[in-house]
């Protein structure tokens, strides 16, 4: 096991790492990318103490990487004594916009010539080319190609992250579905949005997509494409959700997964749950405030719903007409509600509920992530 302090922008992020450096599988853990979703942090630091065992008694196979809070400069943004971690001070989104460098290592590729075209090429072009931006742009681009270099050419990717309020629930690929269905089944997760690509560059999507890319390239050139990261967006419940219990329990269920991914040596101990429901992100409906007032919810989160119910009530305190500040706020569709907005103040065009309703064709054009 090694511990490093790697520098970003002034600030430390904690990487833990076990197993040998090049080792497969090699899966690649991080947390709070949205510094405020700590309820990641927790679960994979109870996750480090199980590998530090697993590292003592020999088992560690692949090489594991797992970095429990990875944004240190959003942790440490404080407004008027309200922590704000999900966007940066300039209203970028942590989670947004990452480098997307499957064309330029391509590129390279076709610079080396006929007989560097392989899978391990393009690994070393693409850690070459993570190691020359983290040093350039402006701090959150630094901290994301930092973030990047850490988790490229990984087999397995598993950003945690957490709702507002929610259920358990992950995103994730159709192609990169198989290898996350046991994770899914471990944490009895109810509910798993596939998108394959879902638009503005999140962390998980740009590593699928430049080896998808990188793969076509080499399959046009006769070259076998021996590489693929399959990569999801885990949702740890809500933002409050921090507690030992769940960070016990989540602990145990990435442990078995990696186990079942083959990066530990070991039996999976946790139980199976029920099977997810398995939905696609174009059939997620988000039920938005149409005012500011105070929003209060009436449906438990995993409730099953139908169109036409009503799922929360909203008050208007400054409308004058007594018998209309209170109105309904329904669900257009049949499903269940997996996510809400946490503050009981709600501004015009929030998300006031999230519904996973049941996989329909993919309509033309991008799915846009939720929020």
């Amino acid at each position: 096991m090694e511990v490093e302090r790697i520098d970003v922008a002034g600030e430390a992020v904690v990487v833990h790492r076990f197993g040998a450096t090049g080792a497969r599988p090699k899966v690649y853990l991080q947390g709070a990318l949205h510094a405020d979703e700590v309820s990641a942090t927790v679960a994979l630091c109870e996750l480090v103490e199980l590998l530090k065992k697993a590292d003592a008694a020999g088992q560690i196979i692949g090489e594991i990487v797992v970095v429990p809070h990875c944004n240190p400069l959003g942790a440490k943004q404080f407004v008027l004594g309200r922590h704000l971690g999900r966007f940066s001070f300039d209203g970028r989104n942590f989670n947004r916009g990452f480098p997307q460098v499957g064309e330029k290592v391509v590129e390279r590729l076709k610079e080396l010539g006929c007989d560097r075209q392989t899978a391990a090429e393009a690994l070393r072009i693409g850690a070459e080319i993570f190691d020359s931006l983290a040093g350039f742009g402006t701090p959150v681009e630094r901290l994301q190609s930092a973030l990047m270099g850490l988790a490229w050419g990984s087999d397995v990717i598993v950003d945690v992250h957490a709702d507002m309020e929610a259920t358990l629930h992950l995103y994730t690929s159709g192609t990169s579905w198989p290898v996350f269905q046991h994770l899914a089944q471990k944490l009895d997760i109810p509910v798993v949005i596939l998108a394959d690509k879902s638009a503005d560059a999140p962390f998980d999507e740009v590593h699928s997509e430049a080896w998808d890319i990188i793969n076509a390239h080499l399959r046009e050139n006769s070259y076998r494409a021996a590489f693929r990261t399959a990569a999801c967006t885990l949702e740890m419940r809500g933002l409050s959700d921090v507690t030992p219990e769940f960070a016990v329990s989540d602990s145990r269920a990435l442990n078995d997964f990696l186990v079942r991914v083959g990066a530990v040596k070991g039996i999976s101990r946790t139980d199976i749950g029920a099977d997810p429901l398995l939905t696609t992100l174009d059939a997620v409906e988000v039920v938005r405030s149409e005012r500011t007032g105070i929003v209060m919810h009436l449906k438990p989160l995993g409730t099953q719903v139908k169109k036409g119910d009503c799922v929360a009530r909203f008050y208007d305190a400054f409308s004058a007409n007594s018998d209309g500040r209170w109105s309904d706020i329904v669900v257009e569709n049949d499903g269940v509600i997996f996510a809400r907005w946490h503050q009981r103040v709600i501004q015009a065009g929030m998300a006031v509920v999230k519904v996973a309703g049941w996989a329909r064709a993919q309509a033309e054009g991008q799915a846009r992530l939720l929020d």
